[in-house]
């Protein structure tokens, strides 16, 4: 019979004389990621897709623009606000002003000259929220009085009208407005020059 022997050997006859295997064929590289640029180049599109987006929406390209847009609207609509708080004081001043001149012109009837009463109570008078003048806490009306009963040469004569008062010839006759239109332009211009009234 056959005997078969085993041989077993090395394919490459180079490795029969006891040498070293060559390496194996080395695999295809691998890139190497740089991980620090891929974060940066993120980060940069991200700022740049905010910039545009800012941009969009404000017209400012980054914040600093736009901080220092508002600080220049802030200080502009302070200035704004500060002419705007002007005007509202002169307009109460002018406002607190007539309301004083209207009252005392009102309550100076009895005096002779209702302009000079109200130049010596003017500086007294207080307007308050609602419009109400007072002259030292009191009325309008009783200071004016006080004022005529202490300078009784501020008050209109009482009683008859005297030697210098003018005389009323007409009588004070009132004429409905009906019967004075059926009067003739002399007849009225009489009513009216002698002191006639129309009501």
């Amino acid at each position: 019979m056959f005997r078969v022997k085993h041989r077993f050997c090395n394919a490459d006859p180079a490795q029969a004389g006891g040498a070293t295997p060559p390496a194996a064929p080395a695999a295809p590289a691998t890139p190497v990621i740089d991980v620090q640029t891929q974060i940066n180049q993120a980060l940069a599109a991200q700022q740049a897709e905010f910039a545009a987006q800012l941009e969009k929406a404000t017209g400012h390209k980054d914040i600093g623009a736009l901080t220092e847009a508002q600080l220049k609207a802030q200080g502009k609509l302070q200035e704004l606000a500060d002419a705007k708080a002007a005007e509202a004081t002169s307009y109460k001043s002018k406002f607190e002003q007539a309301a004083i001149g209207n009252a005392l012109l009102s309550a100076s009837v009895d005096a002779v000259d209702a302009a000079t009463v109200k130049d010596l109570l003017a500086g007294k008078a207080k307007v308050d929220e609602h419009g109400v003048v007072t002259i030292d806490g009191k009325p309008v009306a009783d200071a004016v009085a006080q004022l005529l009963k202490d300078k009784p040469f501020l008050a209109k004569a009482q009683g008859d009208n005297g030697s210098g008062a003018p005389q009323n010839t007409g009588g004070g006759k009132a004429l409905t407005r009906s019967a004075f239109e059926q009067l003739s332009p002399i007849e009225r211009s009489t009513h009216i020059n002698t002191g006639g009234t129309v009501i």
